[in-house]
C-alpha cells in the first residue's frame, strides 16, 4: 500500500509539472517577452531579418463542423478575433482592459481564385467556408498586414509535447506578409513569428457529427514582427514623423 501511495504521489506530481510547463515555452519565463533567441529554427525568418516589436494576443477561434472532411480539417478555422497588446516597456500581465493597441482578424481570399483552384465551385459555394487570411490592424496609425499560410510551424516537429501540449495548444509557425498598409507601423511587417501560442488546438475529429455546428476557442500568443534593414531605417523616420505629429496635436 505503501509503494501504491508513492507511485500515487508521484503520477500526481508528474502530472502538475507537465500542467505547469506547458504554459510556457522552455527558456521562457513566466512574464518575460520573448526574442529571437526563443525563436526555434525551423521558424525563424530570413537571418536579414530584425525583430522591432512583439504584441501580445489574447483571443478566440471559431471552428465549423464539416463531417465530409477529413482529419483536422473537419473543425475548419472559419474566423480568428483577438485584441493586441503591447509589450514594449511593458510588465506583465500585458492584456489590462483598455490598453488593447490593436486587432487580429480574418478575411476571406478572393474567392474565384479559391474556387478555380479547387475546381469544385458549387461545393465550396454551399459546403464549406473560403479559406482566411489573417490580418493584423494597428490602432494608433490605422496600419495592417495580411498573413497568408504559415511557411513552417511546430505542429509536426518530434518531442511537440515537450510544453505538454499535443491537441491542447496551436502550434507556434513563421508567416510572412502578403499585403500591407502602404505606409504606417504594421506596414513594415515582412515576416511574423506567432509563438507560445497556448490553447486554441482544433477540436477532436470524432467530436464533429452535426455539419455547421460551431465550437469557440480561446487562445494567446506571442506575435513577433520583423522587417529588413531598410524597413527598420523608414520605421524609425516614420516614428519621428509621428511623434511630432502627436506633440503638435497636443499643442493645439
Amino acid at each position: 500500500m505503501v509503494f501504491g501511495s508513492k507511485a500515487l504521489l508521484v503520477s500526481i506530481l508528474s502530472t502538475l509539472l507537465l500542467t505547469c510547463s506547458a504554459d510556457f515555452m522552455p527558456g521562457l519565463k513566466k512574464g518575460e517577452v520573448p526574442t529571437s533567441q526563443h525563436v526555434k529554427e525551423r521558424i525563424s525568418p530570413p537571418k536579414e531579418q530584425q525583430l522591432y516589436n512583439v504584441f501580445y494576443a489574447k483571443g478566440h477561434r471559431i471552428y465549423q463542423c464539416n463531417p465530409e472532411r477529413r482529419r483536422f480539417m473537419r473543425w475548419y478555422n472559419v474566423q480568428n478575433q483577438a485584441f493586441l497588446y503591447a509589450t514594449k516597456g511593458k510588465t506583465a500581465p500585458f492584456d489590462v482592459p483598455g490598453n488593447e493597441i490593436g486587432q487580429i482578424s480574418s478575411a476571406p481570399m478572393n474567392q474565384t481564385l479559391h474556387m478555380s483552384v479547387f475546381q469544385t465551385p458549387i461545393h465550396f459555394q454551399k459546403s464549406d467556408p473560403v479559406e482566411l487570411y489573417t490580418t493584423a490592424y494597428y490602432y494608433p496609425d490605422g496600419s495592417w498586414y495580411a498573413t497568408g499560410h504559415p511557411l513552417a510551424g511546430t505542429s509536426q516537429e518530434e518531442g511537440r509535447d515537450e510544453r505538454g501540449d499535443t491537441g491542447v495548444n496551436l502550434d507556434d509557425h513563421l508567416t510572412k506578409s502578403a499585403w500591407t498598409s502602404t505606409d504606417g507601423y504594421f506596414s513594415h511587417a515582412e515576416y511574423i513569428v506567432r509563438l507560445n501560442a497556448l490553447d486554441g488546438a482544433h477540436p477532436d475529429k470524432h467530436a464533429c457529427t452535426v455539419k455547421g455546428e460551431v465550437l469557440v476557442r480561446p487562445f494567446t500568443a506571442y506575435m513577433m514582427l520583423y522587417s529588413s534593414p531598410q524597413g527598420i531605417q523608414t520605421l524609425a523616420k516614420e516614428q519621428a514623423e509621428w511623434d511630432a505629429l502627436v506633440e503638435k496635436t497636443r499643442g493645439a
